[in-house]
């Protein structure tokens, strides 16, 4: 049947290559068609019930701080009181407020203080700046009233805040970033020095680094994958066979993304590398046995019909076990991640589609004295002895190889365990990148920029607004203002907006401002009034930011730093065994929420289902080597070299301290298909020399005579592609390089030195023939 399809193939190469080039065609126009949306909202799953309570949370409260632009402007002088720069201030930030898609703004120039005046209130900034006497005033007054400090005001007050509320509709639109653009531009024009944060803000830079870094250094490593290739063949079409495949393998997996009306996001951006990888293989392995079997003396027909048979199903395996363990990805409940394993499975076998119909066609029309040459790196005389040496290596040295893997495995394990789960909101950005040192600024001035909500919920038979409820609310809020673990001093958060910092404030304001009224009133009837009397002044507005109408419900929000999810999971124990113990969940419960908190949850689940998937690779995976080969010791054989690749990158993730994030676990997958096509390949040429009546050694010289070459030539030109994103600052394309890199050369050696030791252990012929020695 094989044999029957070669020839099929071979014969309607031409009408087989049209289809090819129409198919292309056809993709390129649904390639053309498609978005990027680099949204993380999309990461969400739907069904999940933390997702769920956050739809309800929204419908409730609008979490404005997910929308909110910070910018900071530093004073020319020791500090901020100078008329002169208030000036410039208030009109900078009057003009970023009319930029089209911001909602709202809160400015330091314009923030009220609100005092009581007879039986009315009167509303005037903080900062007054009319006059020096004015400014002199402000100054004063801000050292009696610290409220503005570390809100508006640097804490070391040398610069000043405005906030900008994008409008939410427009957080994940291309009109975010416009509006962040032109935020920079307006700024660029100022001779004031500044600082920009937030996460609309940091989004746009994050999205705009990944697209321009991968887009650059993947351009730049076509460059060198195509020398690579050229330096292998010495020949124009031994680079351009190679790369047209790749480039129509990439068209057929866009176009079919575009078809499905799927964006590219941030797990779909990283399927180029993966084609890459894939193709490259494919293609190499192809190529270099049909030019082992014409420089045998074969005609060219004869030598695409052993290449075909030979190689063809080996990249089938190949491709089939690689789609396979991206297929595992679509048990995940996160639709990107289904949507990635997808669209990687049906890439990989695209590719596989093009390379065995593309390559034999070009090899076909080549004259064959074009791969007869011998001063290339593919063809050098090089290869028979040195692999001839890594033969002789794994049979003299089999104990030291055992050896030495066994001590590398235990310290891998053991430095796999401690590997960092410690996530960050800006996890893949550089130490000295701009837009850390903003975040870091605003941390260190004003609070900090991640976000920090708290729904609260009445039982039944109270309201929040009953004074038992908001002494209750009140352990919570007393307990995170002063929980500080590094025991610096201070808050890690900013001022509270709650129903409790509400009626404190209210009260000190119902009392001429005097600090010791600064507390929850001592009867219900006053705090009752208080809030009659905030309806009344300032309209029902302001209370539905933090209190639902049926006040059954209200909201507990603040900022913080990114203190990072270890440190976040440690205050909420705290908090939790605090309230377990003072707290009387008879009267309020609370549950944390937020678009932060979201964040950090859907990350520990992105990499659970990475990992996870990757268990039901190895599964099925296994079931199909144990099919293929017919043997469950050859099933044994196979995965054990897949999986010490992977205990060696994940080892080296712990001994440089490297979080397992969603950029690092998704190199696992990848690396995954790496180290499994490396072994079919090797496996599948073991079989056939068995097959061909050779005994045990005469096929494992063969195999690694016929089969190592090609995979060290692979790994060179993969090495050549990833190891430029070295380059690169950005966490997610240095760990994609990086890990790749290292999982390409762990597989090989894994490969050509285990597998040889594993099938002289374990591996039984099916024939008692002797089993000579060879070399």
């Amino acid at each position: 049947m094989i044999s029957t399809l070669i020839d099929l193939l071979l014969r309607h190469r031409k009408l087989l290559l049209g289809g090819v080039l129409v198919l292309s065609l056809v993709f390129a126009a649904f390639a053309a068609q498609l978005r990027i949306n680099f949204s993380f909202d999309a990461f969400y799953p739907k069904d999940d019930p933390e997702y769920q309570y956050y739809d309800v949370y929204q419908e409730q409260f609008m979490e404005t701080q997910n929308f909110m632009i910070s910018i900071a402007l530093k004073a020319p002088g020791d500090n901020i009181y100078d008329q002169e720069f208030l000036q410039q201030s208030d009109v900078l930030f009057g003009e970023l407020a009319e930029v089209y898609g911001i909602d709202s703004s809160i400015i330091a120039t314009t923030y009220p203080q609100i005092k009581r005046r007879g039986t009315g209130f009167s509303a005037k900034p903080y900062l007054r700046f009319g006059s020096p006497q004015e400014v002199e005033a402000s100054q004063k007054r801000i050292a009696k009233d610290p409220g503005p400090i570390g809100t508006f005001i640097s804490k070391n007050e040398t610069y000043l805040c405005g906030y900008f509320f994008l409008n939410d509709t427009l957080f994940d639109t291309p009109r975010r970033d416009e509006v962040t653009r032109e935020f920079d531009e307006i700024l660029a024009e100022t001779d004031l020095e500044f600082m920009i944060s937030g996460i609309p803000y940091i989004r746009t830079q994050y999205v705009d680094k990944i697209g321009n870094e991968l887009t650059l250094f993947l351009g730049i490593s076509l460059l060198l994958i195509a020398g690579s290739l050229f330096a292998m063949y010495r020949n124009i079409w031994g680079t351009a066979v190679p790369m047209l495949v790749v480039m129509f393998s990439m068209i057929w997996t866009m176009g079919t993304m575009g078809m499905a009306d799927q964006p590219i996001n941030l797990m779909t951006n990283l399927l180029i590398p993966i084609i890459f990888v894939v193709g490259m293989s494919d293609v190499i392995h192809l190529i270099t046995k049909y030019q082992f079997e014409i420089q045998q003396g074969k005609e060219r027909m004869d030598a695409l019909r052993v290449t075909l048979k030979e190689i063809g199903l080996a990249t089938f395996l190949t491709s089939l076990t690689t789609s396979v363990g991206f297929a595992s990805l679509l048990i995940s409940k996160m639709p990107p991640i289904r949507s990635f394993g997808m669209f990687a499975a049906s890439g990989v076998f695209f590719t596989y589609l093009v390379s065995i119909i593309a390559v034999p066609f070009a090899l076909a029309m080549l004259s064959p004295k074009v791969f007869q040459r011998s001063n290339t790196l593919e063809g050098s005389p090089f290869w028979p002895r040195f692999l001839d040496k890594l033969y002789q290596f794994t049979r003299t040295k089999s104990k030291e190889i055992v050896v030495g893997t066994f001590v590398v495995f235990a310290g891998c394990f053991f430095m796999l365990r401690q590997v960092s789960l410690d996530t960050y909101l800006l996890e893949d950005i550089g130490h000295e990148d701009p837009i850390r040192t903003s975040m870091q600024f605003f941390e260190e001035e004003f609070f900090g920029l991640r976000p920090f909500e708290m729904g609260l919920h009445a039982q039944p038979g109270h309201i929040m607004t009953d004074r038992e409820v908001l002494l209750e609310i009140e352990k919570i809020q007393n307990f995170l203002e002063s929980y500080n673990p590094n025991g610096t001093g201070g808050s890690l958060f900013s001022p509270f907006l709650s129903p409790v910092s509400f009626v404190k404030q209210a009260n000190k304001l119902q009392h001429f401002g005097r600090a010791k009224h600064e507390h929850i009133p001592d009867t219900q009837e006053e705090i009752d009034e208080l809030f009659a009397l905030a309806e009344l002044q300032a309209g029902e507005e302001v209370l539905s930011t933090f209190l639902s109408d049926d006040r059954q419900m209200s909201r507990l929000s603040s900022r913080l730093p990114d203190i990072g999810t270890d440190a976040f999971d440690s205050l909420q124990t705290a908090l939790a065994a605090h309230m377990a113990v003072h707290g009387d969940t008879s009267l309020v419960t609370y549950r944390l929420t937020g678009h932060a908190y979201l964040t950090e949850h859907n990350l520990r689940y992105l990499r659970r289902s990475l990992m996870g998937g990757l268990m039901v690779a190895f599964i099925i995976i296994g079931a199909i080597m144990g099919v293929v080969f017919r043997s469950w010791r050859m099933l044994l054989i196979s995965m054990l070299p897949n999986f010490i690749p992977l205990l060696l990158t994940g080892g080296v993730m712990g001994l440089f301290g490297i979080t397992l994030s969603p950029s690092t676990a998704i190199v696992f997958v990848i690396a995954f298909g790496i180290a499994v096509d490396d072994t079919i390949h090797f496996l599948t040429r073991f079989r056939l020399e068995i097959h061909r009546g050779n005994g045990l050694e005469t096929a494992i010289y063969n195999t690694l005579q016929g089969t190592g070459k090609a995979m060290i030539l692979t790994s060179i030109v993969l090495l050549g592609g990833f190891v430029l994103l070295l380059l690169s600052d950005f966490g997610g394309t240095f760990n994609t390089g990086f890990f790749t890199g290292l999982t390409i050369v762990f597989a090989l050696v894994s490969d050509l030195l285990l597998l040889p030791i594993l099938l002289r252990a374990f591996y039984k012929a099916p024939k008692p023939e002797a089993q000579g020695s060879v070399g």
